[in-house]
């Protein structure tokens, strides 16, 4: 029984002793693998400064640079300036760790990250040293739980006369090799005001993500399984020369991943959802714009990725890097028929309801045509489904908008009255929806209006009578 204690005793103050050494190796090269796979993403570079690497502790800088190409080429430059952002990184190498309060993992993690403001642009709470701070700790399994915190600031720029103030942030989230689960704990408030005015403020921004797929592996595939949600409690815009607000209430916009690990294909569901929206002009509820792509290979979105860099890195390639890229990552996406589908389009406009879809797909597809301008070639592989219903009075409205934007520009339109406009508009509108329906680009309904449309092996149908396509 002694000796099993002592072999015991033993084991821990070997792992006590040797441990540290071999988490400060793991954690050093974790963070050049992290700063290598920012750096393969297109317009961006991260390096590690310096590093102090000892046996129970490792202080380093991660620099990450932004190139300017990202806003815009600017060939009459000789050097694009870059946005650099430095991240200090301060470790505790475990098994033993007491930087963050007592406990046992390989590594205990900080960041704190200051702003150089010499201008004194940022305004902190009295107390508050950094502009952003994250801890992390890396437990016995593997497995990494963070927090950050942002605290509430205020940013002000003098020469636009615009300021920024924020409520602050904090967040957690769990990292294993193979998941990332992420959520808001308070969630931030946004301020903007200009010369002195508030023009608009957002309530409560949140963030919560569920993702079956770890960090490393998001970086190197395109797609995994996962789910995400974006919120805002509220929104109001202000128009800084009238005062005229616009309100918009529970913005939510929900996000869906799923992989078929052996076709090797992604759908991607989004759909956006806004309660309300109003203003002096429209009242809008229950809105919801859902989109969706199905059959994506994770390899095109690498590829087009890729091209983006190369054409932004040399412009005067972009023809020959394009055409490689459709004729070998475009054509082998076309093959596997993918589809650009708009399942959910609805809401309220003034107690007005419409209601649609649109869903495509392209199918058959084995070589790409001589030209990609081939209309011909595009509606033989086509295969398109849409309808869209729309009450009355919401459809009258939107008709309104159109022709009230399009006679702005007449001249003996903006000499007339309120009055005269409005008259004007009223009877152009109710015309021009009569108009629609006898060339049999709309039909009537009980409620409203009606469109369909269908498409297929080049034959099309608009509200189910054969329609002619132009070519």
């Amino acid at each position: 029984m002694k000796k099993i204690s002592l072999i015991v005793l033993l084991l821990a103050v070997v792992a006590g002793l040797l441990g540290p050494h071999f988490a400060g190796n793991s954690f050093n090269q974790q963070l050049d693998e992290f700063a290598a796979k920012i750096s393969e993403q297109p317009f961006y570079e991260a390096s590690i400064e310096s590093r102090e690497q000892s046996w129970f502790s490792t202080t380093a800088s991660l620099v990450i640079s932004l190139d300017g190409a990202a806003f815009g080429s600017q060939a009459d430059d000789a050097e694009q300036q870059k946005l650099s952002l430095t991240i200090p990184i301060v470790a505790q190498h475990g098994p033993l760790l007491t930087q963050s309060g007592l406990g046992l993992g390989w590594i205990d993690w900080q960041v704190n990250m200051a702003i150089d403001d010499p201008d004194a642009r940022f305004a902190l709470p009295e107390g508050e040293e950094y502009i952003y701070s994250a801890t992390g700790v890396v437990n016995l399994f593997g497995t990494v739980s963070y927090q950050d915190v942002m605290p509430a600031f205020t940013y002000t720029h003098p020469e636009l006369a615009l300021t920024v103030s924020t409520s602050g942030w904090q967040g957690k989230a769990s990292l294993t090799s193979d998941t990332i689960d992420s959520e808001t704990v308070t969630a931030m408030s946004v301020e903007l005001s200009f010369q002195g005015t508030q023009i608009a403020t957002i309530e409560n921004i949140s963030i919560v993500t569920d993702l079956e797929a770890g960090l490393m592996q998001a970086w190197n595939n395109s797609l995994y399984d996962g789910v995400a949600s974006f919120t805002i409690d509220g929104m109001t815009i202000a128009d800084p020369t009238t005062g005229e607000e616009t309100k918009l209430e529970n913005i939510v916009m929900d996000s869906v991943t799923s992989v078929d690990q052996t076709a090797g294909l992604g759908n991607v569901l989004v759909s956006t959802k806004v309660a309300s929206f109003v203003n002096s002009t429209v009242t809008m509820r229950d809105i919801q714009f859902d989109l969706e792509m199905a059959n994506l290979q994770g390899s095109f979105l690498k590829a087009y990725q890729k091209m983006t860099e190369d054409i932004m890195n040399s412009p005067d390639e972009a023809d020959r890097v394009m055409q490689a890229f459709l004729k070998k990552a475009g054509l082998a996406q076309l093959q596997v028929d993918p589809e650009f589908n708009l399942p959910v389009i609805k809401g309220v406009i003034n107690e007005s309801k419409f209601d649609g879809y649109a869903n495509t797909k392209v199918v058959g597809i084995q070589a790409l045509p001589d030209t990609m301008e081939d209309a011909r070639f595009w509606a033989e592989h086509a295969v398109v489904d849409a309808k869209l219903s729309i009450e009355e009075a919401a459809a009258l409205f939107i008709t309104e908008l159109i022709l009230r934007s399009q006679l702005a520009a007449n001249p003996q339109f903006a000499v007339m009255s309120n009055e005269e406009q409005n008259a004007l508009i009223e009877q152009q509108t109710q015309g021009t929806m009569n108009a629609l329906v006898q060339q049999g680009i709309l039909s009537e309904t009980e409620e409203g209006y009606e469109i369909t449309f269908s498409m297929e092996n080049a034959e099309a149908l608009l509200n189910g009578q054969p329609m002619g396509l132009p070519f």
